[in-house]
């Protein structure tokens, strides 16, 4: 594996993500107002029937609405339902001079049906906002993680293996080259490369380690739990699995460098930085074998 440049340590700030990607965040986090607000409202229905009459029992309506809306669990919802009707019919029950309620299948059948229709409604959002979620996440040409999963995932497991003084492993993947792919086989062919590559990378590492592409031709893999020389036979995996990806591409192969925290990174952007400095390195020395290479057939 090849060594490790030096990387001075830089201040660890969160990279700033386009502006369609935090509208998207923001719209899968958006909160739903509390429940705690139904027994108030349905105190308030009670009220309006003991002062206006019978007449305002369909009040519960909304509030039954509310409660379906809002509970985060169905028994919930239903028992804060049940409460709303309960409460609406209770001055009339108690008092029949406030004037007749609706019909039993009636008065039931209405606010149970607006219930069930408003926690459909809810459902439904609460899925949309979950692929939501996972769409902010994911890479969409190659399904595999993209730089903001990775920037969470390597924060988290920079504190994780701080807390517990074990190493981990960061490796940038380049490929060389690609453009001459997509001079050849247009941006298609590319792309079929690059979803290639991905699941070839992929199906290199382990359950637990995360494969991100970061942009264009660069892939990422974070291997949790990996020392400097668990990192060397990863890297010799992923070399492998880029030279399995792009076999039949005359010229076409990946640089690969590693950084294994700590010794090569205190934080997520050192160890970033360190990483893509090996990487680097490693497309230079491999750019000077090939020059070599017609320089010593000739010879």
């Amino acid at each position: 594996m090849h060594s490790m440049p030096t990387v001075r340590p830089a201040t660890e700030t969160a990279p700033r993500r386009p502006q369609g990607e935090r509208r998207v965040e923001r719209l899968a986090h958006t909160p739903l107002y509390p429940a705690t607000v139904v027994p108030f409202a349905a105190l308030a229905a009670a009220l309006v029937v003991f002062v206006a009459g019978a007449e305002a029992y369909w009040l519960c309506v909304p509030v039954v609405v509310l409660a379906a809306a809002t509970a985060r669990r169905r028994p919930a919802a239903a028992l804060l339902s049940v409460l709303a009707i309960a409460a609406a019919a209770a001055p009339a029950l108690l008092d029949p001079e406030l004037g007749p309620l609706p019909s039993p299948l009636l008065g039931l059948l209405v606010p149970l049906l607006s219930g069930v229709a408003a926690r459909a409604v809810r459902e439904q959002l609460e899925a949309g906002q979950a692929a939501l979620r996972t769409l902010s996440r994911l890479d969409p040409l190659t399904a595999l993680a993209n730089r903001r999963a990775l920037d969470d995932r390597l924060g988290y497991e920079v504190a994780r293996h701080r807390r517990h003084g074990r190493a981990f492993a960061l490796l940038v993947i380049d490929l060389d080259d690609f453009k001459s792919v997509n001079e050849r086989f247009g941006h298609a062919g590319g792309d079929e490369l690059l979803r290639d590559t991905g699941r070839s990378l992929r199906l290199a590492v382990r359950e637990q380690d995360t494969v991100a592409r970061l942009g264009g031709d660069e892939f990422c893999v974070l291997a949790p739990e990996t020392d400097r020389e668990e990192a060397g036979h990863l890297e010799a995996r992923l070399r492998e699995a880029v030279a399995r990806a792009t076999v039949g591409f005359d010229g076409l192969s990946g640089s690969v460098g590693c950084a294994a925290f700590p010794d090569d990174g205190a934080n997520a952007v050192t160890m970033m930085a360190a990483a893509d400095a090996a990487q680097a390195e490693d497309k230079r020395q491999r750019r000077k074998e090939r020059t070599r290479l017609p320089a010593r057939a000739a010879a």
